[in-house]
Protein backbone atom coordinates (compact mmCIF):
# COMPACT_ATOMS: atom_id res chain seq x y z
CA UNK A 1 0.00 0.00 0.00
CA UNK A 2 2.84 2.37 0.90
CA UNK A 3 4.57 1.61 -2.39
CA UNK A 4 1.36 2.31 -4.30
CA UNK A 5 0.90 5.63 -2.51
CA UNK A 6 4.51 6.58 -3.25
CA UNK A 7 4.06 5.77 -6.94
CA UNK A 8 0.86 7.81 -7.01
CA UNK A 9 2.46 10.82 -5.30
CA UNK A 10 5.75 10.64 -7.20
CA UNK A 11 4.52 9.73 -10.66
CA UNK A 12 0.77 10.12 -11.20
CA UNK A 13 0.29 13.47 -9.44
CA UNK A 14 3.21 15.23 -11.19
CA UNK A 15 2.13 13.70 -14.49
CA UNK A 16 -1.41 15.12 -14.18
CA UNK A 17 -0.06 18.56 -13.29
CA UNK A 18 2.37 18.45 -16.21
CA UNK A 19 -0.40 17.46 -18.61
CA UNK A 20 -2.60 20.17 -17.09
CA UNK A 21 0.04 22.81 -17.79
CA UNK A 22 0.53 21.51 -21.34
CA UNK A 23 -3.21 21.58 -22.01
CA UNK A 24 -3.39 25.09 -20.48
CA UNK A 25 -0.86 26.27 -23.06
CA UNK A 26 -2.97 24.70 -25.79
CA UNK A 27 -6.09 26.42 -24.43
CA UNK A 28 -4.35 29.80 -24.34
CA UNK A 29 -3.25 29.45 -27.96
CA UNK A 30 -6.47 28.07 -29.40
CA UNK A 31 -9.48 29.44 -27.51
CA UNK A 32 -11.37 32.10 -29.48
CA UNK A 33 -12.41 34.08 -26.39
CA UNK A 34 -10.23 35.33 -23.57
CA UNK A 35 -12.91 34.20 -21.09
CA UNK A 36 -12.71 30.64 -22.40
CA UNK A 37 -8.91 30.64 -22.33
CA UNK A 38 -8.84 31.93 -18.74
CA UNK A 39 -11.48 29.45 -17.59
CA UNK A 40 -9.65 26.47 -19.06
CA UNK A 41 -6.20 27.66 -17.93
CA UNK A 42 -7.23 28.16 -14.30
CA UNK A 43 -9.09 24.85 -14.19
CA UNK A 44 -6.28 22.86 -15.84
CA UNK A 45 -3.57 24.24 -13.57
CA UNK A 46 -5.54 24.24 -10.31
CA UNK A 47 -7.62 21.06 -10.71
CA UNK A 48 -5.90 18.83 -13.29
CA UNK A 49 -7.46 15.58 -12.02
CA UNK A 50 -10.91 16.93 -12.93
CA UNK A 51 -10.16 19.31 -15.78
CA UNK A 52 -7.72 17.21 -17.86
CA UNK A 53 -10.35 14.53 -18.68
CA UNK A 54 -12.90 17.31 -19.34
CA UNK A 55 -10.49 19.06 -21.71
CA UNK A 56 -10.00 15.83 -23.64
CA UNK A 57 -13.77 15.68 -24.16
CA UNK A 58 -14.74 19.36 -24.42
CA UNK A 59 -11.54 21.32 -25.06
CA UNK A 60 -10.53 23.12 -28.24
CA UNK A 61 -12.52 24.70 -31.05
CA UNK A 62 -10.61 24.04 -34.27
CA UNK A 63 -12.42 22.24 -37.06
CA UNK A 64 -9.98 22.87 -39.90
CA UNK A 65 -10.43 19.45 -41.52
CA UNK A 66 -13.89 20.46 -42.72
CA UNK A 67 -12.56 23.44 -44.66
CA UNK A 68 -9.53 21.59 -46.02
CA UNK A 69 -11.59 18.69 -47.33
CA UNK A 70 -14.17 20.92 -48.95
CA UNK A 71 -11.63 23.14 -50.66
CA UNK A 72 -9.51 20.27 -52.00
CA UNK A 73 -12.19 17.79 -53.10
CA UNK A 74 -14.79 20.26 -54.40
CA UNK A 75 -12.31 22.55 -56.08
CA UNK A 76 -13.44 21.44 -59.54
CA UNK A 77 -17.14 22.17 -59.04
CA UNK A 78 -18.74 25.30 -60.53
CA UNK A 79 -20.21 26.28 -57.13
CA UNK A 80 -18.81 29.41 -55.49
CA UNK A 81 -19.80 32.30 -53.25
CA UNK A 82 -21.23 34.22 -56.21
CA UNK A 83 -23.78 31.50 -56.85
CA UNK A 84 -26.81 33.74 -56.39
CA UNK A 85 -27.28 36.53 -58.95
CA UNK A 86 -29.35 39.68 -58.57
CA UNK A 87 -27.88 40.93 -55.30
CA UNK A 88 -30.04 43.42 -53.46
CA UNK A 89 -29.40 47.11 -53.91
CA UNK A 90 -29.30 48.07 -50.25
CA UNK A 91 -30.52 51.44 -49.04
CA UNK A 92 -28.11 53.92 -47.46
CA UNK A 93 -29.45 53.08 -43.98
CA UNK A 94 -28.83 49.36 -44.43
CA UNK A 95 -25.70 49.41 -46.55
CA UNK A 96 -22.94 49.22 -43.93
CA UNK A 97 -24.55 46.75 -41.53
CA UNK A 98 -25.88 44.40 -44.20
CA UNK A 99 -22.66 44.34 -46.20
CA UNK A 100 -20.85 43.04 -43.12
CA UNK A 101 -23.48 40.32 -42.69
CA UNK A 102 -23.15 39.38 -46.37
CA UNK A 103 -19.41 38.89 -45.89
CA UNK A 104 -20.06 36.65 -42.90
CA UNK A 105 -22.62 34.62 -44.85
CA UNK A 106 -20.57 34.24 -48.07
CA UNK A 107 -23.73 35.17 -49.99
CA UNK A 108 -25.64 38.35 -50.74
CA UNK A 109 -29.12 39.34 -49.68
CA UNK A 110 -31.39 38.51 -52.61
CA UNK A 111 -34.79 39.62 -53.83
CA UNK A 112 -37.41 37.20 -54.98
CA UNK A 113 -37.98 35.19 -51.81
CA UNK A 114 -41.26 34.20 -50.19
CA UNK A 115 -40.98 33.44 -46.46
CA UNK A 116 -43.70 31.96 -44.26
CA UNK A 117 -43.54 32.03 -40.47
CA UNK A 118 -44.38 28.65 -38.89
CA UNK A 119 -45.30 28.85 -35.20
CA UNK A 120 -44.81 25.73 -33.07
CA UNK A 121 -44.86 22.08 -34.05
CA UNK A 122 -48.40 21.82 -35.41
CA UNK A 123 -47.69 24.27 -38.23
CA UNK A 124 -44.08 23.20 -38.71
CA UNK A 125 -44.59 19.44 -38.89
CA UNK A 126 -47.68 19.87 -41.08
CA UNK A 127 -45.66 21.94 -43.58
CA UNK A 128 -42.56 19.71 -43.40
CA UNK A 129 -44.46 16.44 -43.74
CA UNK A 130 -46.63 17.82 -46.55
CA UNK A 131 -43.46 18.78 -48.42
CA UNK A 132 -42.09 15.26 -47.93
CA UNK A 133 -45.31 13.80 -49.33
CA UNK A 134 -45.30 16.20 -52.31
CA UNK A 135 -41.60 15.93 -53.24
CA UNK A 136 -41.01 14.49 -56.70
CA UNK A 137 -37.23 14.66 -57.24
CA UNK A 138 -35.09 15.22 -54.16
CA UNK A 139 -35.13 15.74 -50.39
CA UNK A 140 -32.16 17.06 -48.40
CA UNK A 141 -32.68 17.12 -44.62
CA UNK A 142 -30.55 17.48 -41.51
CA UNK A 143 -31.44 17.68 -37.82
CA UNK A 144 -29.52 17.78 -34.57
CA UNK A 145 -31.98 15.38 -32.91
CA UNK A 146 -34.25 12.78 -34.48
CA UNK A 147 -36.12 10.80 -31.83
CA UNK A 148 -37.48 7.31 -32.24
CA UNK A 149 -40.89 8.33 -30.90
CA UNK A 150 -44.33 8.93 -32.39
CA UNK A 151 -43.26 11.98 -34.41
CA UNK A 152 -39.95 10.38 -35.39
CA UNK A 153 -41.60 7.19 -36.64
CA UNK A 154 -44.15 9.18 -38.67
CA UNK A 155 -41.25 11.15 -40.12
CA UNK A 156 -39.45 7.92 -41.08
CA UNK A 157 -42.54 6.36 -42.67
CA UNK A 158 -43.07 9.40 -44.88
CA UNK A 159 -39.42 9.42 -45.99
CA UNK A 160 -39.55 5.71 -46.87
CA UNK A 161 -42.77 6.22 -48.87
CA UNK A 162 -41.09 9.09 -50.74
CA UNK A 163 -38.08 6.88 -51.50
CA UNK A 164 -40.39 4.15 -52.78
CA UNK A 165 -41.90 6.52 -55.35
CA UNK A 166 -38.42 7.41 -56.63
CA UNK A 167 -37.47 10.53 -54.68
CA UNK A 168 -33.72 10.75 -53.97
CA UNK A 169 -33.35 11.38 -50.23
CA UNK A 170 -30.35 12.29 -48.12
CA UNK A 171 -30.70 12.63 -44.36
CA UNK A 172 -27.95 13.93 -42.08
CA UNK A 173 -28.04 13.75 -38.28
CA UNK A 174 -25.71 14.64 -35.44
CA UNK A 175 -24.57 11.53 -33.59
CA UNK A 176 -24.19 13.43 -30.31
CA UNK A 177 -27.68 14.90 -30.53
CA UNK A 178 -29.05 11.47 -31.54
CA UNK A 179 -27.13 9.51 -28.91
CA UNK A 180 -30.41 8.10 -27.54
CA UNK A 181 -31.79 7.14 -30.95
CA UNK A 182 -31.21 3.42 -31.62
CA UNK A 183 -29.19 2.48 -34.69
CA UNK A 184 -32.13 0.28 -35.72
CA UNK A 185 -34.10 3.46 -36.46
CA UNK A 186 -31.56 4.61 -39.06
CA UNK A 187 -31.14 1.05 -40.34
CA UNK A 188 -34.88 0.98 -41.15
CA UNK A 189 -34.50 4.18 -43.13
CA UNK A 190 -31.52 2.81 -45.06
CA UNK A 191 -33.32 -0.42 -45.86
CA UNK A 192 -36.22 1.72 -47.11
CA UNK A 193 -34.02 3.48 -49.65
CA UNK A 194 -33.06 6.62 -47.70
CA UNK A 195 -29.39 7.67 -47.73
CA UNK A 196 -28.57 8.38 -44.07
CA UNK A 197 -25.32 9.53 -42.47
CA UNK A 198 -24.12 10.94 -39.16
CA UNK A 199 -22.31 14.26 -39.49
CA UNK A 200 -19.17 12.89 -37.86
CA UNK A 201 -18.30 15.91 -35.70
CA UNK A 202 -17.02 13.60 -32.95
CA UNK A 203 -15.87 10.44 -34.72
CA UNK A 204 -14.25 11.87 -37.84
CA UNK A 205 -11.99 14.49 -36.26
CA UNK A 206 -9.35 11.96 -35.14
CA UNK A 207 -10.47 12.62 -31.57
CA UNK A 208 -12.53 9.66 -30.47
CA UNK A 209 -13.36 11.20 -27.09
CA UNK A 210 -13.97 14.72 -28.40
CA UNK A 211 -17.65 15.69 -28.26
CA UNK A 212 -17.25 19.46 -28.28
CA UNK A 213 -18.47 20.04 -31.83
CA UNK A 214 -22.07 19.44 -32.87
CA UNK A 215 -23.98 20.06 -36.07
CA UNK A 216 -26.95 21.90 -34.57
CA UNK A 217 -28.43 22.96 -37.92
CA UNK A 218 -31.99 22.18 -38.95
CA UNK A 219 -32.27 22.38 -42.74
CA UNK A 220 -34.65 20.87 -45.27
CA UNK A 221 -34.66 21.44 -49.04
CA UNK A 222 -37.31 19.87 -51.30
CA UNK A 223 -36.86 19.55 -55.07
CA UNK A 224 -34.26 22.37 -54.90
CA UNK A 225 -37.19 24.80 -54.61
CA UNK A 226 -38.52 24.85 -51.03
CA UNK A 227 -36.40 25.41 -47.93
CA UNK A 228 -37.00 25.16 -44.19
CA UNK A 229 -34.95 26.13 -41.15
CA UNK A 230 -35.52 27.07 -37.52
CA UNK A 231 -35.26 25.63 -34.04
CA UNK A 232 -37.36 22.45 -34.10
CA UNK A 233 -35.89 18.97 -34.19
CA UNK A 234 -37.93 15.80 -34.77
CA UNK A 235 -39.54 14.73 -31.48
CA UNK A 236 -42.67 14.41 -29.39
CA UNK A 237 -41.57 17.12 -26.94
CA UNK A 238 -42.64 19.83 -29.38
CA UNK A 239 -46.20 18.48 -29.24
CA UNK A 240 -46.21 18.14 -25.45
CA UNK A 241 -46.20 14.34 -25.62
CA UNK A 242 -42.89 13.62 -23.88
CA UNK A 243 -42.00 13.35 -20.22
CA UNK A 244 -40.35 16.22 -18.36
CA UNK A 245 -40.89 19.79 -19.49
CA UNK A 246 -44.24 20.84 -20.89
CA UNK A 247 -44.89 21.50 -24.60
CA UNK A 248 -41.92 23.16 -26.28
CA UNK A 249 -42.48 26.58 -27.88
CA UNK A 250 -40.50 26.96 -31.11
CA UNK A 251 -40.45 28.67 -34.50
CA UNK A 252 -39.59 27.67 -38.06
CA UNK A 253 -39.65 29.30 -41.49
CA UNK A 254 -40.59 27.94 -44.90
CA UNK A 255 -39.04 29.82 -47.82
CA UNK A 256 -38.82 29.75 -51.59
CA UNK A 257 -36.73 31.77 -54.01
CA UNK A 258 -32.99 32.24 -54.60
CA UNK A 259 -32.10 31.90 -50.91
CA UNK A 260 -33.04 28.20 -51.06
CA UNK A 261 -29.86 27.65 -53.08
CA UNK A 262 -27.72 28.97 -50.22
CA UNK A 263 -29.42 26.51 -47.84
CA UNK A 264 -28.76 23.76 -50.36
CA UNK A 265 -25.12 24.85 -50.56
CA UNK A 266 -24.78 24.56 -46.76
CA UNK A 267 -26.18 21.02 -46.86
CA UNK A 268 -23.81 20.17 -49.72
CA UNK A 269 -20.81 21.15 -47.58
CA UNK A 270 -22.03 19.16 -44.58
CA UNK A 271 -22.92 16.08 -46.62
CA UNK A 272 -19.58 16.12 -48.40
CA UNK A 273 -17.75 16.36 -45.09
CA UNK A 274 -19.75 13.47 -43.63
CA UNK A 275 -19.72 11.09 -46.60
CA UNK A 276 -17.20 12.25 -49.16
CA UNK A 277 -19.96 12.20 -51.77
CA UNK A 278 -20.00 15.01 -54.28
CA UNK A 279 -23.65 15.77 -54.98
CA UNK A 280 -24.96 16.77 -58.39
CA UNK A 281 -27.70 19.23 -57.42
CA UNK A 282 -30.03 21.60 -59.24
CA UNK A 283 -28.60 25.14 -59.03
CA UNK A 284 -31.02 26.86 -61.40
CA UNK A 285 -32.31 30.16 -60.03
CA UNK A 286 -36.07 30.83 -60.12
CA UNK A 287 -37.51 33.96 -61.68
CA UNK A 288 -36.86 37.01 -59.52
CA UNK A 289 -39.97 38.92 -58.45
CA UNK A 290 -39.14 42.50 -57.57
CA UNK A 291 -41.88 42.86 -54.96
CA UNK A 292 -40.99 39.66 -53.10
CA UNK A 293 -39.08 39.51 -49.83
CA UNK A 294 -35.38 40.11 -49.30
CA UNK A 295 -33.54 37.35 -47.44
CA UNK A 296 -30.19 35.72 -46.76
CA UNK A 297 -29.31 32.25 -45.47
CA UNK A 298 -26.55 32.35 -42.84
CA UNK A 299 -24.65 29.13 -42.09
CA UNK A 300 -22.05 29.43 -39.32
CA UNK A 301 -19.76 27.10 -37.41
CA UNK A 302 -16.33 26.25 -35.99
CA UNK A 303 -14.92 25.68 -39.47
CA UNK A 304 -15.19 29.44 -40.09
CA UNK A 305 -12.09 31.56 -39.67
CA UNK A 306 -13.94 33.81 -37.23
CA UNK A 307 -16.72 33.31 -34.67
CA UNK A 308 -19.23 34.09 -37.42
CA UNK A 309 -22.48 33.71 -35.52
CA UNK A 310 -21.29 35.89 -32.65
CA UNK A 311 -20.07 38.54 -35.09
CA UNK A 312 -23.48 38.51 -36.75
CA UNK A 313 -25.26 38.95 -33.40
CA UNK A 314 -22.99 41.83 -32.37
CA UNK A 315 -23.36 43.50 -35.77
CA UNK A 316 -27.16 43.24 -35.66
CA UNK A 317 -27.27 44.67 -32.13
CA UNK A 318 -24.93 47.52 -33.03
CA UNK A 319 -27.04 48.36 -36.09
CA UNK A 320 -30.26 48.71 -34.07
CA UNK A 321 -31.70 52.20 -33.75
CA UNK A 322 -35.07 51.62 -32.09
CA UNK A 323 -35.58 48.11 -30.71
CA UNK A 324 -33.96 44.72 -30.15
CA UNK A 325 -36.15 41.76 -29.23
CA UNK A 326 -34.44 38.44 -28.60
CA UNK A 327 -36.05 35.09 -27.78
CA UNK A 328 -33.61 32.39 -26.71
CA UNK A 329 -33.72 29.28 -24.51
CA UNK A 330 -30.14 29.78 -23.32
CA UNK A 331 -29.03 33.31 -22.49
CA UNK A 332 -25.37 32.74 -21.60
CA UNK A 333 -23.59 35.31 -23.79
CA UNK A 334 -20.05 36.62 -23.53
CA UNK A 335 -18.66 40.07 -22.76
CA UNK A 336 -18.80 41.27 -26.37
CA UNK A 337 -22.50 40.54 -26.72
CA UNK A 338 -23.33 41.92 -23.26
CA UNK A 339 -21.40 45.08 -24.01
CA UNK A 340 -23.23 45.52 -27.32
CA UNK A 341 -26.60 45.14 -25.56
CA UNK A 342 -25.57 47.56 -22.82
CA UNK A 343 -24.48 50.17 -25.37
CA UNK A 344 -27.78 49.70 -27.22
CA UNK A 345 -29.70 50.52 -24.03
CA UNK A 346 -27.48 53.55 -23.43
CA UNK A 347 -28.23 54.97 -26.88
CA UNK A 348 -31.97 54.64 -26.25
CA UNK A 349 -32.74 51.35 -27.98
CA UNK A 350 -35.44 49.19 -26.39
CA UNK A 351 -33.89 45.82 -25.47
CA UNK A 352 -36.29 43.00 -24.53
CA UNK A 353 -35.27 39.41 -23.82
CA UNK A 354 -37.59 36.40 -23.75
CA UNK A 355 -36.24 33.34 -21.92
CA UNK A 356 -37.73 30.15 -20.44
CA UNK A 357 -39.22 29.97 -16.98
CA UNK A 358 -37.43 26.65 -16.48
CA UNK A 359 -34.41 25.33 -18.37
CA UNK A 360 -33.94 21.80 -19.64
CA UNK A 361 -30.27 21.95 -18.60
CA UNK A 362 -29.73 22.74 -14.92
CA UNK A 363 -26.20 24.18 -15.08
CA UNK A 364 -27.09 26.36 -18.08
CA UNK A 365 -30.23 27.48 -16.27
CA UNK A 366 -28.15 28.55 -13.28
CA UNK A 367 -25.68 30.47 -15.47
CA UNK A 368 -28.59 32.22 -17.19
CA UNK A 369 -29.62 33.78 -13.87
CA UNK A 370 -26.30 35.61 -13.62
CA UNK A 371 -26.43 37.03 -17.14
CA UNK A 372 -30.12 37.92 -16.84
CA UNK A 373 -29.43 39.78 -13.61
CA UNK A 374 -26.71 41.75 -15.34
CA UNK A 375 -28.95 42.51 -18.34
CA UNK A 376 -31.64 43.81 -15.98
CA UNK A 377 -29.15 46.04 -14.17
CA UNK A 378 -28.03 47.39 -17.56
CA UNK A 379 -31.60 48.44 -18.35
CA UNK A 380 -32.89 45.60 -20.55
CA UNK A 381 -36.35 44.14 -20.06
CA UNK A 382 -36.47 40.39 -19.40
CA UNK A 383 -39.55 38.14 -19.48
CA UNK A 384 -39.78 34.46 -18.51
CA UNK A 385 -42.08 32.40 -20.74
CA UNK A 386 -44.71 30.54 -18.67
CA UNK A 387 -46.84 28.01 -20.64
CA UNK A 388 -44.01 25.60 -21.53
CA UNK A 389 -40.33 25.40 -22.44
CA UNK A 390 -39.26 28.23 -24.75
CA UNK A 391 -36.91 26.80 -27.40
CA UNK A 392 -37.22 29.33 -30.24
CA UNK A 393 -34.23 31.36 -31.43
CA UNK A 394 -35.58 34.61 -32.85
CA UNK A 395 -34.19 38.13 -33.10
CA UNK A 396 -36.13 41.19 -34.30
CA UNK A 397 -34.33 44.47 -34.99
CA UNK A 398 -36.13 47.81 -35.50
CA UNK A 399 -39.34 46.12 -36.74
CA UNK A 400 -37.55 45.56 -40.08
CA UNK A 401 -34.96 42.82 -39.73
CA UNK A 402 -35.79 39.29 -38.51
CA UNK A 403 -33.53 36.33 -37.77
CA UNK A 404 -34.96 32.85 -37.19
CA UNK A 405 -32.78 29.78 -36.89
CA UNK A 406 -30.96 27.32 -34.67
CA UNK A 407 -28.39 29.54 -32.93
CA UNK A 408 -28.68 30.26 -29.20
CA UNK A 409 -27.24 33.18 -27.25
CA UNK A 410 -24.41 31.13 -25.76
CA UNK A 411 -20.77 30.31 -26.36
CA UNK A 412 -21.63 26.94 -27.89
CA UNK A 413 -23.60 28.56 -30.73
CA UNK A 414 -21.13 31.44 -30.99
CA UNK A 415 -18.03 29.25 -31.42
CA UNK A 416 -18.60 25.50 -31.28
CA UNK A 417 -21.82 24.47 -33.05
CA UNK A 418 -22.68 24.48 -36.73
CA UNK A 419 -25.77 26.70 -36.93
CA UNK A 420 -28.17 28.02 -39.58
CA UNK A 421 -30.43 31.09 -39.67
CA UNK A 422 -32.67 32.77 -42.19
CA UNK A 423 -32.34 36.56 -42.14
CA UNK A 424 -35.26 38.49 -43.58
CA UNK A 425 -35.07 42.21 -44.37
CA UNK A 426 -38.75 42.93 -44.87
CA UNK A 427 -41.17 45.10 -42.88
CA UNK A 428 -44.25 42.94 -43.53
CA UNK A 429 -42.48 39.78 -42.35
CA UNK A 430 -41.12 41.74 -39.37
CA UNK A 431 -44.69 42.72 -38.43
CA UNK A 432 -45.65 39.04 -38.36
CA UNK A 433 -42.59 38.21 -36.27
CA UNK A 434 -43.39 41.05 -33.88
CA UNK A 435 -47.01 39.93 -33.49
CA UNK A 436 -45.79 36.41 -32.67
CA UNK A 437 -43.34 37.70 -30.05
CA UNK A 438 -45.95 40.04 -28.56
CA UNK A 439 -48.19 37.02 -27.93
CA UNK A 440 -45.26 35.28 -26.27
CA UNK A 441 -44.51 38.29 -24.08
CA UNK A 442 -48.18 38.38 -23.02
CA UNK A 443 -47.78 34.81 -21.77
CA UNK A 444 -44.59 35.66 -19.88
CA UNK A 445 -43.76 37.14 -16.50
CA UNK A 446 -41.52 40.23 -16.33
CA UNK A 447 -38.48 39.95 -14.11
CA UNK A 448 -37.62 42.79 -11.71
CA UNK A 449 -34.12 44.19 -11.44
CA UNK A 450 -32.13 42.65 -8.63
CA UNK A 451 -34.10 39.40 -8.81
CA UNK A 452 -31.17 37.45 -7.39
CA UNK A 453 -30.85 39.54 -4.24
CA UNK A 454 -33.79 37.84 -2.53
CA UNK A 455 -32.73 34.30 -3.37
CA UNK A 456 -31.00 32.06 -0.78
CA UNK A 457 -27.25 32.42 -0.38
CA UNK A 458 -26.58 28.86 -1.58
CA UNK A 459 -28.54 29.48 -4.77
CA UNK A 460 -26.61 32.69 -5.47
CA UNK A 461 -23.35 30.84 -4.90
CA UNK A 462 -24.35 28.13 -7.36
CA UNK A 463 -25.34 30.79 -9.91
CA UNK A 464 -21.95 32.49 -9.62
CA UNK A 465 -20.12 29.17 -9.95
CA UNK A 466 -22.16 28.35 -13.05
CA UNK A 467 -21.39 31.78 -14.47
CA UNK A 468 -17.67 31.03 -14.25
CA UNK A 469 -18.28 28.02 -16.48
CA UNK A 470 -20.17 30.09 -19.08
CA UNK A 471 -17.35 30.01 -21.68
CA UNK A 472 -17.36 26.21 -21.50
CA UNK A 473 -21.13 25.67 -21.79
Amino acid sequence: MAISLNIFSLVVVPLFYAVGVAFALVAMSQERSSQGAVAWTVALVAMPFISVPLFVVFGGWRFSGYVKKFRTQLAETPIDRDLLPNPLRLTADDLGAMQVIEKLARFSFTRGNDVDLLIDADETYAALFDSIDRATRSILMQFYIINDDEVGRDFARRLIRAAERGVEIRLLYDEIGCNKTPEAYFARLRSGGVSVSPFGSATRMGKRFQINFRNHRKIAVFDAEIGFTGGLNIGDEYLGKSKGLRRWRDTYVRFTGPTVKAAQFSFLEDWHWATGEQLDLDWSIPTIEEDAQTALFLATGPADKDATFKLFVVQAINAAKESIWIATPYFVPDEEVMTALHLAVMRGVEVRLLVPETSDQWIVGLACHAWIDRALRNGAGVHRYQPGFLHQKVMLIDDRFSSIGSGNMDNRSFCLNFEASLLVLDEEFARKTKAMLERDFERSAPMPAGHLAGRPLLFRLMVNLARLASPLL
